[in-house]
């Protein structure tokens, strides 16, 4: 697996930074991204990192180990110091970790570095706050490899998220990424700050995820016949295509997110995308199959049958599994791109929406949901999250949905779904698919690889979440239909996702885009340590 390592930024900015020291010392930066609310240079000596430097915590504190641990991994990719580690600070040289600020209050998620001569005080109200404040550090380390000495200006950097949902999508469906190209992009998220992991692990053209109670959702529906050449449906290269995680492999998973403080959120995508379950289990569709899974990409016609009552068996069947997994609060139930043809055209369907009394078939959805969202909590204390299409489809049923308190991702008509969402109480996350927040699509006159649309840089970095309420969070979210390679995954979301970090981060007050390009451009040297394969014409060519 790949390491994050992080670097000096361009000389211009370093130096300017710290007049007082001069051109041919290695010294820190604080130009970095996340852009922080506050850096205040103070007067005074300088701190320096050497191999003599020691790092603690608060005995008893094991999430704030972790942290340390973390750091001293961090340090010594960077510089070659192994630092030790222990719970008792010496009289100087050593890094401090705590996570006290502002009396610990963790709603806050208050982050401060103070370094001074002697030490460096890293503190936040929580271990995340805390691990949020590490990274701010470890960004303003130079790339010094070779046991060379650091120098850190007095600083004081005082710092707090805008949002407190900041996310990543990838969907495994459409390509399956291994268990090391998960934990690299979930590092290549700890780095910005993103503290959320949206998991895509179902779909039309594959099911991923390890359930011991339904063995052929893997066994059956992990491998489609071929897959679709590129943009053209017609094709199909004729290679059985697939991959899953075991449930070892995503405990492993979710504890290497864990310690970065990162929360993985499950999505199950239903009752539509499920030719994958549909295959498995035919009988849980309205015409009782056969059913094959999609080797193109697109919208099936075919899912769940809500007239079935085998269909809600198995959906509580799998909520179990996944409840018991994933320690996240939620667990997303997708909700998007459903047809109704088949429940149209299904007995069962039509006389489940009259027994209901629903006016349409599209109702159904709402109905279907609400069985599955009060499964979830009364069963396991699970909220749900799900796509805008669960209150903005036509016909979809608004007052049915809020009494299910889901928290909805605006995607499509972004905008006017973040809006409903405000004008309903509902807590809502942004992530628009224009190409501003969908990191999947082409670069702009670039290449091919990636789906048809804009996706600039500077298309990502101005395009702003709304100034509401109830807007709890951004999102980077990631397809990939048209990403078979892990290089190719590194290349469409860098360095888009490190935009969408700093609007999920940053004040808007604070947020410019000339700025930004100054300090990303100095970031390219964190990406090329780390040997990621990055739309570095992003950050050399003009993107107005």
């Amino acid at each position: 697996m790949k390491k994050i390592f992080v670097s000096a930024a361009l000389a211009s900015l370093l130096f300017g930074a710290f007049p007082s020291l001069s051109a041919a010392d290695i010294k820190a930066n604080y130009n970095i991204i996340p852009k922080p609310r506050e850096v205040v240079i103070k007067n005074g000596a300088s701190f320096t990192l050497n191999a003599k430097t020691v790092i603690t915590y608060p005995k008893g504190n094991e999430a704030l180990k972790r942290n340390a641990e973390l750091l001293a991994g961090y340090i010594k990719d960077l510089t070659g110091f192994e630092l030790k580690i222990t719970t008792k600070a010496p009289k100087k040289n050593f890094i401090m970790l705590h996570a006290d600020a502002n009396g610990g209050d963790p709603t806050q998620n208050l982050t401060i570095v103070g370094i001074q001569q002697a030490f460096v005080d890293i503190n936040g109200n929580s271990p995340e706050s805390n691990f949020n404040a590490i990274q701010t550090f470890r960004k303003s380390i130079p790339d010094v490899t070779g046991g060379k000495e650091v120098e850190f200006a007095p600083v004081t950097i005082t710092d707090a998220p805008r949002f407190t949902y900041r996310g990543a999508h990838l969907d495994v469906s459409r390509h399956f990424y291994p268990t090391d190209s998960i934990k690299t992009f979930i590092d290549m998220l700890a780095l910005h700050n993103i503290n959320k992991f949206h998991w895509h692990l179902t779909d039309d053209q594959g099911w991923r995820l390890e359930l011991k109670k339904y063995p052929r959702l893997t066994e059956v529906g992990s491998v489609r016949n071929g897959t679709c050449i590129g943009h053209d449906f017609s094709t199909n290269d004729g290679k059985p295509y697939g991959g899953f995680y075991t449930q070892d492999e995503v405990k492993d998973i979710i504890k290497y997110a864990a310690d970065r403080h990162i929360d993985i959120i499950p999505e199950i995508d239903l009752p539509g995308h499920m030719l994958a379950a549909l295959k498995a289990y035919p009988e849980l569709g309205c015409t009782g199959g056969p059913y094959e899974i999609w080797t193109r990409w697109g919208v099936a016609d075919d899912v769940l049958c809500a007239g079935n009552d085998k269909t809600l068996e198995f959906i509580d069947g799998v909520l179990d599994e996944v409840a018991e997994l994933f320690p996240s609060e939620y667990i997303h139930v997708g909700g998007d791109e459903c047809p109704t043809y088949a429940w149209e055209k299904s007995e069962s369907c039509t006389a489940m929406k009259d027994k209901l009394g629903l006016e349409s078939h599209r109702a159904l959805q709402a109905w279907f949901n609400k069985q599955i969202a009060d499964y979830a909590r009364e069963k396991h204390g699970k909220k749900i999250m799900g796509w805008n299409e669960l209150i903005t489809d036509k016909g979809a049923d608004m007052e049915l949905t809020k009494t299910m308190d889901p928290v909805i991702m605006c995607w499509v008509g972004a905008e006017q779904a973040a809006k409903l969402s405000q004008e309903n109480g509902l807590k809502h996350i942004y992530t628009p698919h224009n190409g501003g927040y969908y990191i999947n699509r082409c670069y702009r006159g670039i290449d091919k690889v990636g789906a048809v649309g804009d996706g600039s840089l500077s298309l990502t970095y101005n395009t702003n979440p709304p100034d509401n309420d109830l807007c709890i969070g951004v999102q980077g979210t990631f397809w990939s239909e048209q990403v078979d390679r892990d290089r190719d995954l590194e290349y469409q979301a860098l360095p888009r996702l490190i935009a969408i970090a700093e609007h999920a981060w940053t004040p808007a007050s604070l947020m410019n885009y000339d700025d930004f390009m100054k300090r990303a451009k100095a970031d390219t040297e964190i990406l090329d340590l780390a040997g990621y394969n990055y739309g570095r014409h992003q950050l050399t060519t003009p993107q107005k």
